[in-house]
């Protein structure tokens, strides 16, 4: 803590106040001279000092003859030429106000006349005779504050002794005071000390002594002097520190001593300056009423109610009393039926409660079980497209082998009436010559050599022979011809069998019981829409479990051919199980939008991958996938974007192989224009129309015309010549017609 220091301090300042304003008006002007001369004086001894470096002081005194002097060793610096001109200039603008300050002194000096003296002497307010000759009298024996009510109201003195000050005037000295002690000093009033020391003594004021050692004391604190010296900054530190503290303590010493006085001013203000006298109570009179008593009220006289009236208030009051009884019991019941309510809703609360927790178990166990599905799944797909591939290239066998052989059967039959250009004959035997077996293992000849033409002229006539009813040139050209071998056919129904029961089942060999089934992974999904059916609508369930299902359904289809085997959706055992997900008591309907999602994902995806294979010439194979189409459009609307990349497929297959025929029939010259061959190739031509009108109900009405179109225009009327050839004139008709039923 801060040491406290032994200065002390004069707090009671004498206030001089005049009760004749107008005469202290009148001394401001003379005074005005004589203060401005003080004030120049006190300004020129500030900064004399400021070039001595002073100790500071030990304590206050009241005297101004003494002088304290300190002398102090200082460290020269030897300053810059810049430095030099800049004090010498403010050497000279000093050496200019000292002289100015010297000339007012003269000048003001010489103003300081006997009679001015004597003047000032009288105006000066100063303690009253009457108070001086008492207190030389009695050996001063007045009071403090007799004293102190003498010197800040005069006025009053002068006449009385005893007067007290009114509140007025109480409060005026207040009131300067406070100026006071702000800095504030009312010009108008006169703030000098008198110059007859006869009678008083002169006192330092606090503001004259911090004014003369205010200039030491800053530059003890701020450190105008440069000192390079260690030990002698060190020590102006020190100093400047203590005097640091000694300031605080003076702030806290001028805090209390302003609670001193302002504590006894109140007393002063309160008392008036006299004790207050007692009053004398009066006689209290034994037999009279005590001062608080207060006599009752005496009741208004009423007349007494006839037996009629008291019945009928009686009445009154009585079925007020009934209505609210009613009212209570109304009010009754429904708390009750609060009370019911509350209860029900207690329970459905304590329900909710136990099926948000059989909620949450439920999907923390189902967030594992779909990661971990996820993974199985990625592991076993690809093995799943494998075996997809592999039957795929089975069945794509025998779709080569068929279009193969038709092709070359109809190159025959155009060589018999009609020039072919070299090219075809060379790009078809360059594809044989690819293989040096064909795909009975035998040794293949070249395709334009007499004995090949032969040999499938032959093969031909006997695979018409095992049919019966290809009797007519028209019905030879209208047939298919896409019959393999019995031989063949068993041993691509044995590999796909051995695909489908033993590779397909081989993948799921190292699978746990919980997905080595698509019952096993349905009862997972299950209770999501039978137990929580709102967060099963609100998440789309219908729309993501698809995709979960997809492969156990694409293991069921691997080997399938929706071109030669025919099969209703609702009979596979796939849809038997999805068609029974979430049947319960609550939801007794099938989830149909999961059958949807699931043919729209997986056997959408199954009809595009076998559309390759398809051979448009086959009355059956376009049959049955008309069938197909029409069962993916049960659950499927047609105007779906899946459903219509469906039919765009199935547009350009048609056209794929319509195409090369076109290119053919373009290319030709006929030479014989009447023969069996010629006939013969017209009817296989007008299969096409026949076999696009399976696609009326699904393909596009411009579709389906600018298909036929190019058949009629391209394929088969550059063929005929009806104005010449009575059989091409009917050949035309009849593709006519078959062209019309596609409208």
């Amino acid at each position: 803590m801060f040491k406290k220091s032994n200065r002390t301090k004069n707090i009671r300042r004498k206030i001089v106040t005049s009760d004749d304003e107008e005469q202290q008006q009148q001394q401001d002007s003379e005074n005005v001279s004589i203060t401005e001369s003080v004030v120049n004086r006190t300004k020129l001894d500030k900064k004399k000092k400021k070039k001595e470096k002073k100790e500071p002081k030990q304590s206050l005194g009241l005297s101004f003859d003494q002088e304290e002097e300190g002398d102090m060793e200082t460290f020269k610096v030897k300053k810059s030429k810049a430095s030099l001109r800049l004090s010498a200039a403010r050497k000279s603008a000093q050496d200019t106000i000292v002289n100015t300050t010297t000339e007012e002194q003269q000048s003001t000096s010489s103003a300081y006349t006997n009679e001015l003296l004597e003047a000032l002497r009288k105006n000066t307010p100063s303690t009253p005779a009457a108070l001086k000759s008492t207190s030389l009298d009695n050996n001063k024996n007045i009071d403090d504050d007799d004293t102190l009510l003498a010197e800040k109201f005069p006025s009053l003195m002068k006449n009385d002794k005893s007067a007290i000050p009114d509140a007025h005037a109480i409060h005026a000295a207040k009131k300067k005071r406070e100026q006071m002690r702000k800095g504030y000093v009312d010009p108008m009033e006169e703030d000098f000390v008198k110059l007859d020391d006869q009678g008083s003594s002169r006192l330092v004021r606090e503001e004259d002594d911090v004014g003369d050692d205010g200039e030491a004391e800053y530059e003890s604190y701020v450190g105008e002097r440069l000192t390079l010296d260690k030990k002698m900054a060190r020590k102006q530190e020190q100093d400047r520190r203590a005097g640091v503290r000694e300031m605080i303590e003076e702030a806290q010493d001028d805090a209390e001593d302003e609670q001193d006085i302002e504590r006894w001013e109140n007393e002063l203000i309160r008392h008036g300056g006299v004790k207050p006298q007692r009053r004398e109570e009066k006689a209290r009179d034994p037999y009279a009423p005590p001062p608080d008593y207060r006599p009752a009220e005496v009741p208004v006289e009423s007349s007494i109610l006839s037996l009629d009236k008291a019945i009928e208030n009686l009445d009154s009051n009585a079925a007020g009393i009934s209505s609210m009884m009613k009212s209570y019991e109304l009010q009754l019941e429904q708390m009750q039926k609060n009370m019911e309510n509350l209860t029900t809703n207690e329970t459905d609360l304590d329900k909710e409660i136990v099926r948000e927790s059989e909620r949450y178990d439920y999907f923390q166990g189902l967030t594992g079980y779909v990661n971990d599905l996820g993974e199985f799944l990625d592991a076993k797909f690809p093995e799943l497209e494998a075996l997809e591939k592999e039957a795929h290239d089975m069945m794509a066998t025998k779709y080569d082998v068929v279009v193969k052989r038709r092709w070359q059967d109809d190159l025959d039959d155009l060589h018999e009436f009609a020039n072919v250009p070299e090219q075809f004959d060379e790009d078809q035997q360059q594809k044989d010559e690819e293989k040096e077996v064909d795909e009975f293992g035998r040794g293949r000849d070249l395709r334009g050599s007499a004995s090949e033409v032969q040999r499938r002229k032959i093969e031909r006539q006997q695979r018409i022979a095992q049919c019966e009813d290809l009797t007519s040139v028209q019905e030879q050209g209208l047939w298919s011809d896409d019959e393999l071998s019995e031989e063949w056919e068993a041993r691509k129904d044995q590999k796909l069998d051995v695909i489908q029961n033993d590779k397909v089942a081989s993948i799921l060999e190292d699978v746990s019981d919980e997905f080595g089934s698509l019952e096993m992974v349905k009862s997972k999904f299950e209770a999501w829409k039978t137990n929580f059916y709102q967060d099963y609508t609100k998440a789309f369930g219908s729309l993501s479990l698809p995709g979960a299902f997809e492969f156990y359904v694409r293991c069921e289809l691997v080997t399938w051919n929706p071109f030669t085997e025919p099969m209703e959706f609702d009979t596979m055992k796939w849809h038997t199980v999805l068609s029974q997900y979430g049947i319960t008591d609550e939801h007794e309907d099938a989830d149909t939008e999961l059958l949807n999602k699931v043919v729209e994902k997986v056997l959408i995806k199954k009809l595009k991958s076998m559309l390759d294979i398809l051979n448009i010439t086959s009355m059956k194979e376009m049959r049955y996938a008309s069938q197909a189409v029409e069962q993916i459009s049960y659950y499927v609307e047609k105007h779906e974007r899946s459903f219509m990349d469906l039919m765009t497929n199935v547009e350009s297959v048609i056209d794929k192989q319509l195409k090369p025929y076109a290119e053919l029939v373009d290319t030709i010259k006929i030479i014989e224009p009447n023969s069996e061959a010629k006939e013969r190739f017209v009817w296989r031509l007008c299969k096409y129309l026949k076999t696009l009108h399976v696609w009326r109900r699904y393909l596009p009405k411009d579709t389906l015309k600018s298909l036929g179109t190019v058949v009629m225009n391209r394929m088969i009327g550059p063929l005929l010549q009806p104005n010449i050839n009575v059989k091409d004139a009917e050949l035309q008709k009849e593709a006519l017609q078959l062209l019309g039923r596609l409208d």
